[in-house]
C-alpha cells in the first residue's frame, strides 16, 4: 500500500491532512473530496487525539490513473478502454500460490493479551448515524475452510465493540459466511485474521468474484506477476500478509454463544437501510501492525463523483468476460457508477439475429457476477453507443426504446437487507427480493435497416478531425 502511495504522490494525486477528528469530520471532508472529478487520494495524519504516524488513507481508487495504477494497467487508459484492459489481464491470469516468508513489516508490532487494543488506532466513525466507528471498511478477511484447506480473503464489514471485540458483517453466501458456518455447525469457534490496510490488486482480489475454491492469494500473486509474501499468525494458523498495516487475529464463536448489536451503517447503496441487529464477533487474540500503521478506508460514501472507480471497473471486466464465454457481438459493459454501481448494468450489443438483445439481457440478468444482486435495471444499446458514456446511453433509452414493447420484468430477485427499496412487510418476514427491469434501447431487429440514420460521426472519422483540429481547440 505504501509503494501505491508514493506513486499517487508523485502523480501529484495524494493529499496529507493533519488535525481532522475522527468523529465524523474524516468522512465529510473526504465526502467533499467527492464534488470534483479525479479528486486525490487523502491521507489523515496527527488525527485528534491520536499521535503522529498513525493514519487514515481513504478515496484510494477516485480517479483513473489511480484505478490503472492499483490494477497493474497503462495510467492513461479510461472508460471502455479501462474496462476492456482489465477484462484482457484478467482473461491472462494464471494464479501464482503465496509464499510463506520468516518475517515481515508487519511484525513490526505484536501486541498479545492484554496489550490488544483495538482503539489505539484512529478509526473513523465515516457516517452521521452510523452505529460505531468502523475499521473494517477497506479490509482483507482471512479465513481457513476446515474441510478442504482452502484460504479465502474476503471483505466485510467491520465495527468496534470494545478494546478486544470487533463485529463482523457476513453476508449469507458469501464464501466468508459459508466458511464460518462449517465450524459453527460443528460447535467450533472460526478463526480469523483482518488485515485492514494491504496492497491494492489483494484488496482488489477479495471484492472481486473470484471462483469459489480460487485463493485470493493465488489469483493476486498471478495479478502481481509474483507470489504474495505471508507470514504465520501467531495467535491463528492463517496466512497473513507479510506488507499488511494493521492485522487484528482472532475467533468468531457461533452467534448463539456470543454476539453484539451492530449497524446501521451507510452502506454502499447510499442508505442507512439495515437495522441495527445482533452480529458475529471476532474476539481479538493479537494485533500486528507495522510502525507509523496505514488504515485503509474505504467507506461508501455518495458524490458528485464515483468513490471508488476500482469496483465500477471490477464488476463491468467481470462481466464482460462472462458474455464472452457465451455468445457473439458483446462490445462492452458499464455497471453505472451514478447508479451506485450494481443497480444498472448497459452492455452495448452488435445484434446478430432475431432475439440477440433479449438473449444478452436475460444473461446479463442471471449470470454470476451480472445482475443478480440488488439488479435493478438491464439496458442493451447498439454498438454505436459507449456503455460508459451516459449521455450515450441516455440518448439512445430516449429515441430507441418503446416502453410499452420493449421493457420487460423479472421478479422474485436476489436482493439483501441493506436494500433500501424493500417494502416493511417485506423486511419483517426476511423476504430480501426485488424485481429487474430489462430494457431495448435498441433498433429494433425488424426494421433496424429503415431507422433514421444517426447525425453522429463515426468515431474513426471522428479521430482524424481530433488529430487534425484537437490542437487548436483544446490546447
Amino acid at each position: 500500500m505504501r509503494e501505491f502511495i508514493e506513486k499517487a504522490r508523485e502523480l501529484g494525486e495524494c493529499r496529507t491532512i493533519e488535525g481532522a477528528h475522527w468523529d465524523l469530520e474524516i468522512g465529510r471532508i473526504a465526502e467533499l473530496s467527492l464534488s470534483v472529478p479525479d479528486s486525490p487520494l487523502l491521507i489523515f495524519d496527527q488525527v485528534e487525539g491520536y499521535p503522529r504516524g498513525y493514519r487514515v488513507a481513504t478515496n484510494p481508487f477516485t480517479s483513473s490513473r489511480r484505478v490503472a495504477l492499483g490494477m497493474g494497467l497503462p495510467l492513461e487508459l479510461k472508460g471502455l478502454e479501462l474496462i476492456r484492459a482489465w477484462k484482457d489481464k484478467l482473461s491472462a491470469v494464471k494464479p501464482i500460490p503465496p509464499v510463506y516468508v520468516k518475517t515481515g513489516p508487519v511484525k513490526e508490532n505484536i501486541l498479545i493479551g492484554n496489550d490488544v487494543d483495538v482503539l489505539k488506532f484512529p478509526t473513523p466513525k465515516w457516517h452521521e448515524h452510523d452505529g460505531g466507528r468502523y475499521i473494517g471498511t477497506g479490509c482483507s478477511v482471512i479465513a481457513k475452510d476446515p474441510d478442504t484447506g482452502w484460504i479465502n480473503v474476503g471483505t466485510y464489514r467491520s465495527q468496534i465493540v470494545d478494546r478486544n471485540t470487533v463485529t463482523l458483517h457476513l453476508v449469507p453466501g458469501h464464501h466468508g459466511a459459508i466458511i464460518a458456518k462449517k465450524y459453527w455447525d460443528r460447535g467450533l469457534n472460526c478463526p480469523i485474521a483482518m488485515s485492514c490496510g494491504q496492497g491494492p490488486q489483494l484488496w482488489i482480489s477479495s471484492i472481486s468474484s473470484v471462483p469459489i475454491g480460487m485463493g485470493e492469494y493465488d489469483w493476486t500473486g498471478g495479478l502481481r506477476n509474483r507470489a504474495v509474501e505471508v507470514v504465520r499468525g501467531e495467535t491463528v494458523d492463517l496466512p497473513i500478509p507479510a506488507e499488511s498495516e494493521i492485522v487484528l487475529e482472532g475467533e468468531m464463536p457461533p452467534p448463539s454463544v456470543e454476539s453484539a448489536d451492530e449497524g446501521p451503517y451507510g452502506e454502499w447503496e447510499g442508505y442507512y437501510a439495515g437495522r441495527r441487529s445482533p452480529h458475529p464477533v471476532v474476539k481479538i487474540s493479537a494485533i500486528l501492525h507495522r510502525n507509523d500503521p496505514i488504515q485503509f478506508g474505504v467507506p461508501m460514501l455518495v458524490g458528485t463523483h464515483d468513490d471508488n472507480a476500482v469496483q465500477t471497473i471490477d464488476y463491468s471486466a467481470q462481466l464482460w468476460a462472462g458474455f464472452d464465454r457465451q455468445i457473439a457481438g458483446v462490445r462492452g459493459v458499464s455497471f453505472v457508477p451514478q447508479a451506485r454501481r450494481k443497480t444498472v448494468i448497459v452492455v452495448s450489443l452488435n445484434q446478430m439475429y432475431p432475439g440477440h438483445v433479449k438473449q444478452a439481457a436475460l444473461i446479463a440478468a442471471g449470470i454470476y457476477g451480472g445482475a443478480t444482486h440488488i439488479g435493478r435495471f438491464v439496458i442493451i444499446v447498439d454498438d454505436d453507443i459507449d456503455p460508459t458514456n451516459m449521455t450515450e446511453v441516455l440518448w439512445a433509452l430516449g429515441t430507441r426504446c418503446d416502453p410499452a414493447t420493449q421493457i420487460d420484468f423479472l421478479t422474485n430477485r436476489t436482493s439483501q437487507a441493506s436494500d433500501p427499496r424493500i417494502d416493511p412487510q417485506q423486511r419483517k418476514t426476511g423476504d430480501f427480493t426485488c424485481s429487474t427491469a430489462i430494457i431495448d434501447a435498441c433498433r429494433p431487429w425488424a426494421w433496424r435497416d429503415q431507422f433514421p440514420k444517426s447525425t453522429k460521426t463515426p468515431p474513426e472519422v471522428m479521430e482524424q478531425v481530433r488529430q487534425k483540429w484537437g490542437g487548436l481547440i483544446f490546447g
